[in-house]
């Protein structure tokens, strides 16, 4: 990215997107989240440093760029806690409904994105990799959609038709929005 307009657009989405996951890890007061979240950055930075074409400081400054990779270990993580698997989908007892839906997002993104990646070409893989804005819109989206949904079910439930349709959609989105937004804000940087 160049210091274009758009240039910076792109960094204020991913610095905002940052933003908006610390406060809603604040703001739930879930103490687990946020040692989970603590910890993954730590995992995320190990999985760089076994890189030996990155330099020194790389491990510290890209798990700022890849926002979206930090809260899903952290989703991983949380669930491991806070999940309760039944019949009726995934329930969330006894979490806040706004937490559970951006780590269920985050859980459904993810996992779209490596099941279905190589039936795509591994084209969301690759867009997951080159193109941190695009993967932080389409998981913002992802979590406002299932907390429209979660909102209104007891125990932050998420039934397991939409959670299944989010992960397939996800990674459908993600290749779409990069085969027609790529060429656009190319153009523009």
């Amino acid at each position: 990215m160049t210091a274009t307009p758009t240039g910076w657009f792109l960094l204020a989405l991913v610095a905002l997107f940052y933003l908006h996951i610390l406060w809603r890890l604040i703001a739930s007061r879930d103490g687990i989240a946020q040692l989970c979240f603590a910890a993954s950055f730590f995992i995320l930075a190990l999985i760089f440093r076994a890189d030996p074409f990155l330099t020194a400081l790389s491990p510290v400054l890209l798990p700022f760029c890849y926002a979206y990779a930090w809260l899903g270990i952290a989703a991983v993580l949380w669930s491991a806690s806070s999940l309760k698997v039944s019949r009726l989908g995934l329930a969330f007892p006894e979490r806040q409904p706004q937490l559970a839906a951006l780590m269920a997002s985050q859980l459904s993104l993810h996992l779209g994105i490596v099941a279905f990646s190589r039936l795509l070409d591994w084209r969301p893989l690759l867009s997951y990799l080159m193109a941190p804005p695009l993967i932080m819109v389409v998981s913002y989206a992802c979590y406002r959609a299932l907390w429209f949904v979660m909102r209104r079910q007891p125990e932050a439930r998420l039934p397991w038709m939409v959670f299944g349709g989010m992960t397939v959609i996800s990674p459908l989105l993600v290749m779409w929005l990069s085969d027609w937004l790529a060429p656009i804000v190319l153009g523009l940087t």
